[in-house]
């Protein structure tokens, strides 16, 4: 059992890692009209999903009373947190392939999607909030795919 700021925090770290991932990316692959446009569009969602865990940060801290104990191990959002970074110290050096690799990898995210679930079920008010979230992160992981599989990376 883990309180709701421990767990929306590496949430909203994983959201702005993305974002600069994303944005990094976007430059890397400049000379790549279609893969460059991709990340930077990714990269711009990536912020709106920034602001809207930034708010439910801020009615949590505000509510406390609203929002229980999550039901989560605060260690495992970390350790992806923990692998965002990694990626964004290395992103300019990765091939188009291993980039969009990675970013599959990253937008079907297990721990943040057990976070969303158990954040969710704390309080079902913000469920709304995390569903649409879930469903954005799907769109990008099927665009990414897209992607991969026109230029050959993936079979599936």
């Amino acid at each position: 059992m883990a309180d709701i700021q421990s767990v929306l925090r590496p949430l909203e770290q994983s959201e702005s890692l993305m974002n600069e991932i994303y944005s990094e990316l976007a430059e890397a692959f400049a000379a790549d009209s279609e893969a460059s446009s991709l990340f930077s569009r990714l990269a711009f969602e990536e912020r709106s999903h920034l602001s809207q865990v930034q708010f439910l940060r801020r009615l949590a801290r505000q509510n406390g009373s609203e929002f229980g104990e999550v039901e989560i191990d605060p260690d495992e959002l970390g350790r992806e947190v923990a692998e965002l970074e990694t990626v964004l110290e290395s992103v300019r050096r990765l091939s188009l392939q291993e980039a969009l690799v990675l970013a599959i990898q990253f937008e079907g995210g297990v721990a943040e999607l057990h976070a969303r679930r158990a954040i969710s079920k704390a309080n079902p008010d913000v469920a709304r909030v995390f569903g649409t979230l879930h469903l954005a992160d799907e769109r990008h992981r099927d665009t990414l795919i897209e992607l991969a599989v026109r230029r050959g990376f993936r079979s599936a």
